[in-house]
């Protein structure tokens, strides 16, 4: 006779991340007393059968931010108190994964920049979309995908991977599932789904119920809200204690150093990691877009996580997206509208010009652009996603600031189409956060963004603008440990005047021998413009030097562009002082990244 496993039910008032934490807790409950007991209790007080033993599981993350990963754990622990025996790995792992002996198969993955594979999955792709790839005849398998329905890819590398393990004889054994940034609940019904279907005979793709009769015990459940209190879900609401302008009064940028307090939350960090802002939208732009669709802002509208209906204009203020239009708001008001423009922008082939057609514009342009659509304050509230938490680089060590987590922000305000166009979080910071406000944070772990561990390794850090944030929490950390090891910042801005960000510090840290050596890239003080990877080139030598020597080497910033200059500027690096083929510099460059010798933190 198999075990029933009391579980909440989906209607139950918890989160997908709190009601896996509690079925967790409720199997280990009954683990500890078969073991107490010798047997598993059945429903009716007898002994049950022994249990059949747990099936192996092999979890398989792609990773640029650490997302994928944590979760990619999280999921594994449920499993195990579902008859599964899970093991995590990085897809980085590829290498060393005895793939004839592997019969389940979860792959859960983020995708980088314009639809490319994350850093830790590159290494992987590229062997696997070969023919020396191995055959997966046998192996069962799904995806998870995560990523952004406002990137054209949205993601790319998880449809990628499913394509091609399949193309390798493996069998789908679930239908992947693409996430937007609200990942967590489709997540947990992906995962529902999977383990039905990975459930079966090895090699088989069964959809057979599971009833394990041996959980894992409560120790085993995921990290939740009883655990961690504070996550995307659960916000801790800290106090804003200080805004600092640190570009120049003559820079085109506004730039701003931010101090939040996490006293009283429990919160840490490592340096490497992201903290998490919800944001609220700017109240004049949630006010005219009200104006526009004709509504007054006291119509009651549903809105994702709330109990009860609240205000139009509430919901647009605290809860809803108004900047970025989602892909399924532009086809909706393409449609409703009869836009002709938009119409043949939608339509295949067109996506670069879709793209430029959209740069700068938010929900109001396109409602200016589509007038005459007979919204109702529930039906437009529809078409809106929910708010996303933006991620920041944080830029202190909590070794050097007890309870305080920095943040270094380029503030996002331009004007086009005869308005003033603002950045959510940005300006949310920058105006709207002081007190008596408080700001709903999270910290985001990156473990794929991390110090060397021997506090002696020499380390290489690019970046260039607001990318400093990371690598001044490193130095903070470095000094803050004492550490031996040489570091070694390239930096880049417009002007040295005005866009020399924390240049006290970093002097300080320099003569204190805790920098030991600094190269700028001013790009507008000559009349040829100068880039980090233009210093990279020059440096070449002595980077080369650095490299042979053990150095990691980091890279924060833009991913369009510069980490894709930087990148190749290493490449070039390592045939010309290292005397390389382009072959030879390609597979040395991923012997860097697959030992995190190389590790990027861009966005």
């Amino acid at each position: 006779m198999s075990i029933v496993i009391p579980t909440l039910p989906d209607s139950a008032p918890f989160t997908a991340e709190q009601r896996a934490w509690l079925n967790g807790y409720l199997a280990g409950l009954l683990a500890a007393q078969t073991q107490r007991n010798g047997s598993a209790p059945a429903l009716n007080g007898t002994s049950a059968p022994a249990a059949a033993p747990k099936k192996r599981l092999l979890f398989l993350f792609g990773t640029q931010t650490g997302t994928a990963e944590a979760l990619a754990h999280k999921l594994s622990k449920v499993a195990a108190t579902r008859g599964f025996a899970p093991e995590v790995k990085g897809l980085d792992a590829y290498e060393k994964i005895n793939w004839s002996e592997e019969k389940r198969i979860a792959v859960v993955t983020s995708t980088y920049g314009d639809g490319d594979m994350p850093d830790n999955a590159q290494g992987f792709w590229n062997h696997f979309k070969t023919d020396a790839a191995p055959k997966l005849n046998g192996v069962t398998y799904s995806v998870l995908a995560i990523g952004d329905t406002n990137y054209p890819d949205f993601c790319k590398a998880g449809k990628d991977i499913d394509a091609r393990l399949e193309q390798l004889g493996a069998t789908r054994a679930h239908p992947r599932t693409d996430c937007d940034v609200d990942y967590e609940a489709p997540a947990q019904t992906w995962l529902d789904g999977a383990l039905s279907a990975l459930a079966g005979p090895e090699g088989s793709a069964a959809s057979d119920s599971i009833a394990p009769a041996v959980v894992a015990p409560a120790e085993a459940a995921p990290d939740t809200a009883i655990a961690k209190p504070w996550s995307k879900t659960n916000p801790f609401p800290a106090r804003l204690i200080t805004n600092r302008l640190l570009s120049g009064s003559g820079a085109i940028k506004e730039t701003r150093h931010f101090e939040i307090s996490l006293a009283g939350s429990g919160l840490a960090y490592e340096v490497g990691d992201a903290l998490g802002v919800v944001p609220t939208n700017c109240p004049e732009l949630a006010a005219e877009i009200i104006k526009t669709i004709g509504c007054t802002g006291e119509e009651p509208v549903t809105v994702p996580g709330a109990a009860a209906p609240i205000p139009l204009l509430d919901a647009l203020i605290k809860s809803l997206d108004i900047t970025k239009p989602s892909p399924d708001f532009i086809k909706y008001i393409a449609t409703t509208s009869k836009n002709a423009e938009i119409t043949t922008l939608l339509e295949p082939g067109n996506s670069d010009a879709l793209r430029k057609f959209l740069y700068g514009k938010d929900i109001l342009d396109l409602l200016l652009l589509c007038p005459g659509i007979p919204w109702t304050a529930a039906g437009f509230a529809a078409q809106l996603k929910k708010i996303a938490p933006r991620l920041y680089s944080i830029s202190s060590s909590i070794k050097a600031n007890p309870e305080q987590v920095h943040l270094t922000v380029s503030v996002v305000r331009y004007t086009t189409n005869g308005r003033v166009h603002k950045g959510i979080c940005s300006t949310y910071l920058a105006d709207r956060a002081a007190e008596p406000a408080t700001v709903p944070v999270f910290i985001q772990t990156s473990h794929g963004f991390r110090l060397p561990a021997d506090p002696k390794t020499p380390i290489i850090m690019v970046g260039p603008g607001t990318g400093v944030a990371p690598f001044r929490a490193f130095l903070q950390e470095r000094r803050a440990i004492q550490a031996p090891g040489s570091n070694w910042l390239i930096f880049g801005e417009q002007k040295i005047a005005n866009d020399f960000y924390y240049r006290e510090e970093l002097e300080d840290l320099a003569q204190t021998g805790y920098l030991h050596k600094l190269t700028t890239a001013f790009s507008r003080d000559q009349e040829a413009k100068i880039y980090v990877q233009n210093r990279m080139i020059e440096e070449g030598a002595e980077i080369w030097k650095w490299l042979q020597e053990g150095a990691h080497f980091y890279v924060c910033g833009d991913a369009s562009r510069m980490a894709k200059d930087v990148d190749a500027a290493l490449h070039e690096i390592a045939r010309t002082h290292g005397g390389m083929s382009e072959d030879e510099s390609k597979a040395y460059i991923q012997s860097l990244k697959t030992a995190k010798r190389y590790q990027r933190d861009v966005y």
